[in-house]
């Protein structure tokens, strides 16, 4: 047997020793860092989930062509945007309440108010914006208190085809038997990438009040704090990691309960109907108010740690109201949006499409113009001493060219038809004077005194036929007909109709236009 030599077993020595302390790997030169070992996992980028609100859509489905909102907003657009910016996957929600795609990230929410508004929604009584809301991927919204405008059964058609629930914690079934299938749930909770959002739905405290008669048998409201005080310790109870509110209301008429109520922890509240936008804080609270349409959304990036326990997941939120534009240096349009949209367009213009008049300057919203044309028409039409109709009932101006049925369906969108009663002078007076008056017939000639298009004073002890719509007549914005006249003639006709036979019959053109006639 060989020896082995002194050195190498020195050598053999030094290597167990080593072994015994454990290899210690290489140290890199002084002042330069350590670069990690090829294939090591890199550092966990922090999970977002990003919430997508925006106010009712109010029909709004392509950007509107004139005006302040000019080339701005569009479910097109808006879409487009969304796919481009936020990941967010197109296409309805599945029933569990999951995205469209794997790993959805994104959730899309709305304030409610969707179907009343021009004629691409109006006269398709709201399904063609069910329809694209569906495609946009919208998960749930609060109530809104037009959602009834078309009928209860229609509301229920168009939920369905929007494959998304209503939201509305104050509203209570008080007759099951009459509310049927109107019992909305109060909350939802959604799961994205494991952040568990439960989302609270408040509809406007108009909602019952405003809604046609019968529409709304069997449901009450009840008052927001208590609805919130139910509704938000139970979406925790389900599990929900964090909690928002949608609401048909100003964010702002919720700030007092919010300011009592700390505990509640809401993430943020989203709301609509304010004259000014909100933004503002209650606590570490998000209040936002956001605009009928498209032109905007609010977008809040949730950032957290799925591993953490609930309550402990929420590193921090950021909220951001996004501007969506249409044309060039926006987003692309998103093309299946754009190909629906087209269809009900061409579906339109054929059942829509007739030209009746044309104006050359348009008609203004609110001016006195607009009540001639269309409170004048009507009362032309029914031989009326007086036509009564309310202020919001008109959602939009007369844009300048040529009329069609359509234009009018935009101006005039909601589901009403006409009834002629027989009023008092001295009980007139009151509906006259109420602030949402649109009155043709009547012209105020001082407090509580009225002349009528002859120019003589209105007589307290004649009786007239006055012509409004089944709203008001049932007591919509402070109206008292009902009371006035307890069996009035219902005439059948959508209110629509008088104004497009008058508009037809003028024969107005470019050299004759709506407006020259309007002021005989």
């Amino acid at each position: 047997m060989k020896t082995v030599s002194a050195a190498l077993a020195l050598a053999l020595l030094a290597s167990l020793a080593a072994c015994d302390k454990g290899a210690q790997p290489p140290q890199p030169p002084p002042g330069e860092a350590t670069k990690p070992a090829e294939g090591a996992a890199a550092p966990a980028e922090p999970t977002v989930v990003t919430l997508l609100i925006t106010g009712g859509l109010g029909g709004q489905l392509v950007p509107p062509a004139e005006g302040a909102q000019a080339g701005k907003g569009g479910a097109a657009e808006t879409l487009g945007r969304w796919g481009a910016e936020e990941k967010h996957c197109a296409g309805p929600v599945k029933q569990d309440g999951q995205g469209a795609c794997a790993e959805a990230s994104t959730l899309a929410l709305a304030t409610g108010d969707h179907w009343s508004g021009p004629a691409l929604s109006s006269f398709f009584v709201g399904e063609t914006t069910s329809a694209v809301m569906a495609r946009m991927g919208y998960a749930a919204s609060a109530l809104g208190n037009h959602e009834l405008d078309f009928g209860r059964d229609q509301f229920l058609r168009n939920m369905q085809a929007g494959q998304f629930p209503f939201l509305a914690a104050n509203l209570k079934v008080k007759d099951a038997a009459l509310a049927k299938d109107m019992e909305l749930p109060a909350f939802k909770v959604f799961d994205r990438k494991g952040l568990k959002v439960g989302v609270v739905g408040l509809t406007s405290p108009k909602t019952v009040t405003a809604a046609m008669a019968g529409r709304a048998e069997g449901l009450e409201l009840v008052g927001t704090e208590e609805a919130l005080a139910s509704a938000v310790p139970q979406a925790r109870a389900a599990g929900a990691d964090v909690v928002v509110v949608v609401a048909d209301m100003c964010p702002t008429e919720l700030q007092p309960t919010l300011e009592k109520h700390p505990d509640w922890k809401l993430t943020l509240v989203a709301g609509g109907r304010c004259p000014t936008q909100i933004d503002a804080k209650v606590g570490d609270t998000p209040l936002v108010s956001l605009p009928r349409g498209l032109e905007q959304y609010l977008r809040a990036r949730i950032t957290f740690d799925p591993k953490k326990p609930a309550g402990q997941k929420v590193a921090s939120v950021e909220t951001q109201r996004v501007e969506v534009k249409a044309g060039e240096g926006a987003a692309a349009p998103d093309a299946e949006t754009v190909k629906l949209i087209d269809g009900f367009k061409q579906d339109l213009d054929k059942r829509l499409g007739d030209q009746i008049g044309f104006t050359k300057a348009g008609i203004q919203q609110d001016s006195k113009e607009m009540a001639r044309w269309v409170a004048g028409s009507m009362r032309e039409v029914l031989g009326a001493d007086a036509v009564i109709l309310n202020r919001k009932g008109i959602r939009q101006g007369l844009p300048a060219g040529p009329i069609t049925v359509g234009s009018i369906y935009s101006v005039m969108p909601f589901e009403n038809s006409l009834m002629l009663l027989k009023v008092k002078g001295a009980d007139l007076v009151g509906q006259l004077s109420n602030p949402e008056a649109l009155v043709s017939g009547f012209t105020a000639a001082g407090k509580g005194k009225f002349k009528d298009a002859k120019g003589k004073a209105l007589d307290p002890k004649r009786e007239y036929m006055v012509g409004t719509i089944e709203y008001l007549y049932f007591g919509g914005d402070g109206f008292e007909f009902e009371k006035l006249d307890p069996d009035p003639t219902e005439t059948g006709m959508a209110w629509q109709t008088p104004v497009v036979e008058w508009t037809r019959n003028q024969t107005t053109t470019e050299a004759k236009p709506l407006e020259k006639q309007l002021k005989k």
